[in-house]
């Protein structure tokens, strides 16, 4: 399933003043990111069991987007929002923000194996197996 600007306005439920543009350029933006953290399938021990998914890379991608999604509306609540309503609209992104920003980084640990362990299975020069 491809990272569409259809799911990243559903996945914050369909926000006023956010145009495609922006979000197409988050896209290109942040797949051009996880593609090069992501982890190869070709390493000595990478099997399809444990291969990085093309759905987590999705995922990843698509958090990475909606956070910078959402730093965009932040900045942007005075021109789409009455005085009244910017407070609570502000404080309810921002909380959003976090949780994006919480599971984003979680994801591209994932993605790129970040504290992942390597182990070599014969001797070499600097090292005794």
């Amino acid at each position: 399933m491809a990272v569409t600007t259809t799911s990243i306005r559903a996945l914050l439920n369909q926000p006023r003043g956010l145009l495609e543009e922006t979000i197409d350029e988050y896209l290109t933006i942040r797949t051009a990111e996880i593609n090069k953290k992501r982890r190869s399938s070709t390493l000595y021990g990478v099997s399809s069991d444990n291969a990085v998914t093309d759905a987590l890379v999705d995922s990843a991608i698509k958090t990475l987007v909606c956070m910078d999604c959402l730093s965009v509306m932040i900045d942007t609540i005075p021109t789409y929002y009455p005085p009244k309503e910017q407070s609570p609209i502000e404080q309810r992104f921002r909380g959003q923000l976090k949780a994006f920003e919480e599971r984003a980084n979680s994801l591209v640990r994932e993605v790129a194996e970040v504290g992942g362990s390597a182990f070599s299975v014969k001797s070499t020069k600097t090292r005794q197996g």
